[in-house]
Order: C-alpha cells, then sequence, then structure tokens
C-alpha cells in the first residue's frame, strides 16, 4: 500500500502528464523532502504526552512553519493531495483559529480531499459539525457569543451537508436552546416573552426530535407551548 507521501509524488506527476505542465524533477524532489520532514515533525508531536503539549506545539511550532505551505497550496489551485493543508485544518481546529479552519475546510470539501489518513471522522462536514460545536458549547458555558463561527456552519447542516442523524439533532438543539437562556445561561421558556422567537425555538427542537427521538427536547417543547398559551391569555 503506498504512503501519503508516495501518493503525493504520483499525483504530481499525474497533473504533470495530464495537463501538459513541466513539474521539475528538482520541484519534486523539494515538495517530498518537505513532506517527510512534516512526517517527522509529526512523529515528534506524538510523542508529547500531555494534550496541552501537543497544542502549543501546534499553535507556536507546527502551524507557523508549514502555514506558508499550505497557502501557497490553496493560492496555486491544484487539486492534488496534500497531507500539509489537510492535517493544518484539524490543527487550526485544535488551536481554536476557527475562521482559517472553517475556510479551508470548505476549500477542502470543494476539492473533494479526503480527510487526514488514520481520522476517525470520515468526512469533512462531520470534522466542522463535531469540532464547532464543542467550542460553541464551551463558549456559551462561558457567557460568550458563539458567532460568526455557529451561524456560519449552522446554514451549511440546515441546507447543505448530511450528517449522522445524531449529530445533526445535536446542532437542532443547541440553536433552539440558544434562544431560550436566561440570564445564566440556561433554556428556560418561561423568561422568553416574545411568541415569535418561543416559536423559532420550537421548530429548531422539533427538527432535534425527528432527527434523532432520544435527543431529550420533548419537555423543553411542552414548556414552550406552555409559555405561548400563558402569553396570548395574558398570563406573563
Amino acid at each position: 500500500m503506498a504512503s501519503p507521501l508516495q501518493r503525493q509524488r504520483e499525483q504530481l506527476l499525474a497533473k504533470s502528464h495530464r495537463d501538459s505542465v513541466r513539474v521539475s524533477q528538482a520541484s519534486l524532489d523539494s515538495l517530498h523532502l518537505r513532506l517527510v520532514e512534516f512526517e517527522q515533525d509529526k512523529r515528534e508531536l506524538k510523542s508529547l504526552v500531555q494534550i496541552a503539549q501537543k497544542v502549543n506545539h501546534k499553535r507556536d511550532v507546527l502551524i507557523p512553519k508549514y502555514k506558508p505551505l499550505a497557502e501557497q497550496y490553496l493560492a496555486s489551485g491544484d487539486h492534488y493531495q496534500n497531507p500539509i493543508f489537510t492535517d493544518l485544518i484539524v490543527w487550526l481546529f485544535d488551536i481554536g483559529e476557527l475562521d482559517i479552519a472553517i475556510e479551508w475546510l470548505f476549500n477542502a470539501i470543494e476539492l473533494d480531499l479526503p480527510t487526514p489518513d488514520n481520522f476517525k471522522r470520515s468526512s469533512w462536514a462531520i470534522v466542522c459539525a463535531d469540532f464547532v460545536l464543542e467550542w460553541a458549547e464551551t463558549q456559551l458555558s462561558h457567557g460568550h457569543s458563539v458567532e460568526p463561527y455557529f451561524s456560519q456552519v449552522f446554514r451549511k447542516i440546515d441546507q447543505e451537508w448530511k450528517l449522522p442523524e445524531q449529530l445533526e439533532a445535536k446542532w437542532y438543539k443547541f440553536a433552539g436552546y440558544a434562544l431560550l437562556l436566561n440570564d445564566r445561561g440556561d433554556p428556560q421558556p418561561s423568561q422568553v416573552g416574545n411568541v415569535e422567537r418561543l416559536e423559532q425555538a420550537k421548530a429548531l427542537l422539533i427538527k432535534a426530535h425527528d432527527k434523532h427521538s432520544k435527543i431529550g427536547v420533548k419537555t423543553k417543547i411542552d414548556q414552550i407551548d406552555m409559555r405561548i398559551r400563558a402569553i396570548q391569555e395574558g398570563r406573563l
């Protein structure tokens, strides 16, 4: 079975023949050496014991070192598999650089690039949904805004992407609960005085329930209905 480095070299050679573009041996050798170096750096990263060590090493050493190469790849318009580019997408999520990570992930989808080798998530859409939802939950728990990244990704999930039902349900649940938050950051329909907002939240939670019936939103839907009736009857 060919290694990622061998596949990369073969794809470059195939492109040069297909597009009648001369790729010099020197250029191929230079890229191959950078990929060899990249694999060595990844082995060093794997040897670190603590997660915080790994994250700091990605932020302070590896991403600054390889980001220019990934940017050159994007600027070139080439479509061959690039392990440096795809690994950096994941690393950017790891260090919380969501603006670039999401932008590059969308590019990876457009280029039909595979997720990194031996990566447990099978598609870029799942990668994005998992990372951004986890980030949004952490942000919300600290009273911070989840925008613009939550809405940016939620539009994709709502309109374009197909994800595992349980993961989609988690997104609709989060979006619905976000419309019901009280001053403590808890979803509490009785504290919402706007019927339109309640209806929006209910629609999202119904979608969550339809996607995955065990997502646990039925009680909250009933509470929304009770709140809407109370407002309509003047029992504020």
